[in-house]
């Protein structure tokens, strides 16, 4: 199953969810239990190698919130 980012829409902060692909089950907001999800864009973790940066890879591009740490 993969897992899907989705930013609520209420309180704009974002939640995980695993989904399987015949559920019909609506998520909600993990922080303040808005059902008003919009799924986001994300990318794939690639795999590191020893000696690389041990941030996203949206960090390596200076395209992540995390670039700054």
């Amino acid at each position: 199953m993969p897992i899907f980012e989705y930013k609520c829409k209420e309180c704009g902060k974002v939640s995980e969810f695993l989904v399987n692909g015949s559920s019909s089950e609506k998520n909600k907001c993990g922080h303040c239990g808005s059902g008003k999800l919009e799924k986001m864009f994300s990318t794939f973790a690639p795999k590191i190698k020893e000696g690389q940066s041990k941030k996203c890879h949206g960090c390596m591009d200076g395209g992540c919130p995390h670039a700054g740490h």
